[in-house]
């Protein structure tokens, strides 16, 4: 046991604070321990893990000696990959340590070392990410132990290394947004940053189907030329370092482990005294409304659907960091959309459905906001209204939004095949709208600021999201193809049994509802 309010006592309680927001579970579990259940799923996973891990190195058959040129470059792409999520999670990780969490002010107005509170805090960011990514890479090096590749413990140094660094890189990012634009501006910019940078593969992985596809690729093959077996490779360059130290490579592991280890204790000792302005900075940092210039004005002349819908909106609005969690969505739309609207040649059929997809995903995220994060509940029940119209115009205030984004290439694309663009807008708004209604039926009471967990409190919910996102893609693929190709029998059937499935769907989503208080 470590001594009460020393930087060992503090870091086993962020650690443990760190295992419990990884296994999903709630603050509360933190006092009466982790559930049977929770450990026997994790179990199961980690042990499947450590199955594919096997297969995959037994059937790969490496010998010994220096890594190949090809696995080289493999695991060098894998290193970039973790390093961008790394830096996604350790935006966000940073913006909770410094906003959401509420407990700094009461850790630095403690006797414990404001020094001690920021590496502990850089510290435990840094453990979250390092045991997320080991969970799912370190049963490669344990399936390398039985099957004698030993070169796979690298492994392990190489997350180390590349956590210490991205986690570093990422409050110093953070910190450098909260002098430059402040605390408000900082939380929804580090927000959009942080997705950005776990969207920034799967951008790039689209982008050879844009029009800028032919400059990309030659860009790829320069790098190649000059990454083939040329001097940056005889020369062991440093470029390949996180990739050697991943193979096990005992210098290249151990200079990856060294520069973690440098950046760490420079972060602590450069940025600690700006992490408590900081801090001070987010706990004054009240949002004070201004008053109209002409004074409040009063209009009672809209009928009552139009003023609920009017009221949902304005509240979003109101809330920039709302908008970019939800609005980040529309990033996949570029790479899907792009081909389509620069007139290259794409499949309609799957357009339609990732733009159904996304639309009822969309739709999803802004019902639970509207329904189930409902700031007032007991006030809208108690109004002298139709419950019924109030219900009707939070549908339609969810539903609406995404039908008017999904309208922008549709619109487009209603000038060269109108027939087509009027099947993927009749299943976009039936998406929306069946999101909307299974968040209505399936959703608990929540508050907004639990936006991101939303997927983890309530799983009933998630999953009929999901299945009915996934149900009117399928009904978007086939009634497009059909349009397209003509209604060939194998289309007649696959739409019949698509649309049974979401009539199923809609049915068990209906039984399993939650009734209100």
């Amino acid at each position: 046991m470590a001594r009460a309010g020393s930087a060992l006592w503090l870091l086993r309680h962020e650690l443990r604070l760190v295992l419990f927001h990884l296994l999903g579970m709630r603050k509360e579990a933190a006092t009466t321990g982790i559930g049977k259940k929770t450990v026997a799923v994790w179990l199961i996973l980690g042990a499947l893990m450590h199955g594919f891990a096997y297969m995959v190195l037994a059937n790969a058959r490496m010998a010994a000696g220096p890594p190949p040129y090809a696995l080289l470059q493999t695991v060098s792409v894998l290193m970039i990959g973790v390093f961008t999520m790394m830096m996604s999670s350790g935006l966000n990780a940073s913006v909770t340590a410094l906003f959401e969490r509420g407990d700094l002010d009461l850790l630095l107005s403690s006797p414990i070392p404001s020094r001690s509170v920021f590496s502990v805090r850089l510290a435990a960011i840094a453990a979250g990410s390092a045991a997320l990514y080991l969970f799912f890479l370190a049963p490669f090096a344990h399936a390398g132990i039985v099957l004698g590749q030993l070169r796979w413990l690298g492994l392990y140094p190489a997350i180390v290394g590349l956590t210490l660094v991205s986690s570093s890189a990422s409050m110093l990012l953070t910190l450098g947004l909260v002098r430059s634009l402040g605390v408000r501006r900082t939380r929804v910019t580090a927000q959009v940053l942080g997705a950005l940078s776990g969207a920034a593969l799967f951008l790039l992985a689209q982008a050879s189907n844009s029009p800028f596809g032919p400059a990309l690729r030659g860009i790829v093959g320069r790098l190649a030329t000059l990454s083939g077996s040329g001097a940056a490779q005889d020369a062991g360059s440093l470029a390949w370092l996180p990739a050697r130290a991943a193979l096990g490579e005992p210098l290249p592991a151990l200079l990856l482990l060294a520069a973690g280890a440098a950046v760490f204790v420079l972060t602590v000792r450069l940025a600690h005294g700006f992490f408590v302005r900081s801090v001070q900075q987010a706990a004054g940092a009240v949002r004070v409304a201004r008053a109209p210039a002409a004074g409040m004005r009063f209009r009672f002349g809209r009928g009552l659907a139009r003023t609920v819908m009017v009221k949902e909106w304005r509240l979003i609005w109101r809330d920039p960091q709302l908008i970019a969690q939800v609005g980040l969505q529309l990033l996949y739309l570029l790479p899907l959309l792009a081909p389509l609207l620069f007139g290259r040649t794409v499949s309609l059929p799957a357009v339609a459905a990732a733009l159904v997809f996304l639309c009822g995903s969309l739709s999803a995220s802004l019902g639970w906001i509207v329904i189930a994060a409902e700031d007032a509940p007991d006030l809208l029940r108690a109004a002298p209204c139709s419950q019924g119209t109030i219900r009707r115009a939070k549908l339609a205030a969810v539903a609406l939004p995404p039908l008017a984004v999904a309208l922008l290439p549709l619109c487009w694309l209603a000038l060269r095949q109108p027939a087509a663009a009027c099947a993927m807008l009749l299943a976009c708004a039936l998406c929306a709208f069946h999101c909307a209604l299974v968040v209505a039926w399936c959703s608990r009471p929540a508050a907004r600021g639990d936006f991101k967990r939303r997927g983890k409190s309530n799983l009933t919910s998630t999953v009929f999201e999901l299945l009915s996102c996934a149900g009117w893609a399928g009904m978007a693929f086939t009634l497009v193809l059909g349009v397209v190709d003509g209604w060939k029998p194998p289309v007649v059937v696959g739409s019949v049994m698509l649309v049974l499935l979401l009539i199923a769907f809609a049915a068990t989503a209906r039984f399993f509802r939650v009734k209100p208080a």
